[in-house]
């Protein structure tokens, strides 16, 4: 079987996303900082009327830093989380910060294999394969979000709940 991968450069690595995943690319432009959140989420950004948590894969990845540039794009990737015992998926927007985009390729699934050791924590890439002589690290969303996918979730079913009732007020008896 076929897949569909975008590809992009991470500190001279090459990832993959799968593309069905993917909703657009943007040019990067600088996120509202969003209080309290984690060091690699680097604030929030609109496009078509969503919100999407921009997160710095270089931070969340522990590379080092390098400056935007011409280069630096932003893929929308669309992550879907379903509470336990619900069936509806919760569909959350994350941009990944990339340093280049490059292109879309066709991958045979026998060609996928289970990732080698790379300089990035292991739970964030799921597989890898060959493409043109350049090895390509499909990241894991779920571990990648898995902080903010359990807050979202948390907040969603706090918010889902019947607010409490009050108590009945107790009527004074005179005595």
């Amino acid at each position: 079987m076929i897949q569909n991968y975008l590809t992009f450069t991470l500190d001279k690595l090459n990832y993959a996303v799968e593309i069905s995943s993917v909703i657009e690319v943007l040019n990067f432009t600088t996120p509202t900082a969003i209080p309290c959140s984690d060091p690699y989420i680097e604030g929030l950004i609109y496009s078509r009327g969503q919100g999407i948590n921009v997160v710095n894969l270089r931070k969340r990845f522990d590379l080092p830093e390098k400056p935007i540039d011409k280069f630096t794009k932003v893929i929308v990737v669309e992550v879907a989380a379903t509470r336990p015992g619900e069936t509806e998926p919760h569909i959350t927007l994350y941009g990944l910060v990339a340093d280049t985009v490059h292109d879309v390729i066709q991958i045979d699934a026998e060609s996928i294999s289970s990732a080698s050791k790379t300089n990035i924590p292991e739970e964030f890439v799921t597989a890898e394969f060959k493409y043109e002589d350049k090895t390509f690290y499909i990241l894991n969303f779920y571990k990648l979000f898995e902080n903010q996918i359990k807050e979202t979730l948390s907040q969603q079913e706090t918010a889902d709940s019947p607010e409490p009732s009050e108590a009945p007020a107790q009527e004074e008896n005179p005595s």
